[in-house]
């Protein structure tokens, strides 16, 4: 009887095991784990109605959210298995991205390469002689006998101006030169303008997204409660249909808000000229950015191992504003613009002094002398004298320089507008802020 006990204990453990494995072994051929299957951009759309969570969106730092047909449905698991994520950027490298790999930027810098090709052209002086000989081998005298000398001469003569039009063509090209670099400079400061602005603006898109994902979790939770409330008889009808209303209504909120960082996304990535549905991420929250306001003060003054000139810091904001205005790119370029017009107008005042032409002479005549010399030509202006031409090109600088004065004055009028409003908004961040401490 002693022996028999062990035994039967023995038989009844391996008994229990053996079920014990069994239930695991059919419980994995029930129910396998899920294996995560790719799906394609249509299985991704057709779902966007019943999830609020886009190729972005998950690899975004922001918490994925999902939303059922029925409101009163069990929250899903929103466990996703490990993945590789991309580096996030930062605004400074967004926007080296966007000087880098901008369409418009890279085709706009190879103009400076046809502007430095004039400047070439027109520090090429235009040295080209030209000969001229004439041979008259068949002479005869009056009598009807050859001379016996065969008549010839030869030229060679170069052209020479006598206006300086060579400096002021190399004004001009080198003016026009400046004008490209002034353009192409003014171009990159745009390009970081707006990557800034549509960093920050993806930035708060997603600040917005995630306060449409808590309300609309908070909505979903309030409904859960209230539906449990309701079919134990503690609430109405009417609230539970309100509440009902408004998880709707945020709901739709959650994918407009999800649409506009989507569109925020998009409108990044092609200003960085990248793929539309790229990996890059951005990092940053607004909410932890420390905002600065430059004023008047923080001007440095100008090093003394530049070589530059002495000039006299603005001590007020008006004047410090006007000396930022006069530096714009745009404003330089209206200036390139009167220093092209200038040298053009001196050039067409050079060209009212006639260019002479002048070379060695060398002729043999019939009588057999030799004869060295030097012979010149020259055009008489009686009629075209390059006054319509002076004119011309004085009206144009008159208009250039009008330009230019006009650029300067709305630069003038944009920077005190911008930092009028950017001041205000500080003030607003500022009191903000000490709301929120006090």
């Amino acid at each position: 009887m002693l022996v028999r006990v062990p035994v039967f204990i023995l038989f009844l453990l391996l008994t229990m095991q053996g079920c014990k494995s069994g239930g695991s072994s059919g419980a994995d051929l029930v129910a396998p784990d899920p294996v995560p299957v790719q799906k394609s951009g249509r299985e991704e759309s057709q779902a966007a109605s019943l999830s609020v969570a886009g190729s972005d969106q998950s690899k975004s730092p922001i918490q994925k959210v999902s939303l059922n047909s029925t409101e009163t449905a069990e929250p899903e698991d929103t466990t996703e298995p490990a993945r590789f994520t991309s580096p996030s950027l930062t605004v400074y490298e967004c926007i080296s991205s966007t000087l880098a790999s901008n369409p418009d930027l890279v085709a706009l810098r190879d103009t400076e390469q046809v502007g430095v090709a004039t400047v070439g052209v027109a520090e090429t002086y235009p040295f080209n002689p030209f000969i001229q000989a004439q041979v008259t081998p068949g002479q005869y005298l009056p009598g009807g006998g050859p001379s016996g000398s065969t008549y010839h001469y030869v030229l060679l003569m170069q052209r020479i101006q006598l206006a300086h039009q060579q400096q002021y063509r190399e004004d001009a090209a080198h003016s026009a030169l400046n004008g490209v670099r002034w353009n192409i400079h003014q171009a990159e400061l745009q390009a970081t303008a707006l990557t800034a602005q549509l960093y920050f603006t993806v930035l708060y898109q997603r600040g917005l997204l995630e306060v449409a994902r808590a309300s609309q979790d908070n909505n979903q939770r309030l409904l859960k409660a209230l539906t449990k409330r309701f079919e134990a008889g503690d609430v109405s009808g009417a609230d539970l249909a309100t509440i009902r209303i408004d998880t709707r209504s945020t709901s739709q909120q959650l994918r407009l808000a999800e649409a506009n960082y989507q569109t925020a996304l998009r409108n990044l990535r092609n200003q960085m000229g990248l793929p539309p549905h790229s990996s890059e991420e951005f990092a940053g929250d607004l909410r932890t950015m420390l905002w600065l306001l430059p004023n008047a003060g923080d001007q440095q003054p100008v090093p003394p191992e530049l070589g530059l000139p002495d000039i006299q810091t603005p001590v007020d904001d008006p004047a410090w504003i006007a000396s930022w205005a006069a530096s714009r790119p745009d404003v330089m370029v209206a200036h390139a613009n009167v220093d092209v017009a200038c040298a053009g107008l001196n050039l067409a005042t050079a060209d009212k002094v006639p260019d002479i032409t002048t070379g060695p002479y060398y002729q043999h005549d019939a009588s057999g002398l030799n004869h060295f010399g030097l012979r010149a030509e020259m055009s008489l202006p009686f009629i075209n004298t390059g006054r319509p031409l002076e004119t011309q090109r004085m009206t144009e600088l008159n208009q250039k320089t009008s330009v230019w004065r006009q650029t300067l004055v709305r630069a003038e009028l944009e920077g005190q507008a911008a930092f009028e409003r950017y001041h205000l908004a500080y003030d607003v961040l500022a009191s903000e802020k000490k709301y929120g401490t006090t």
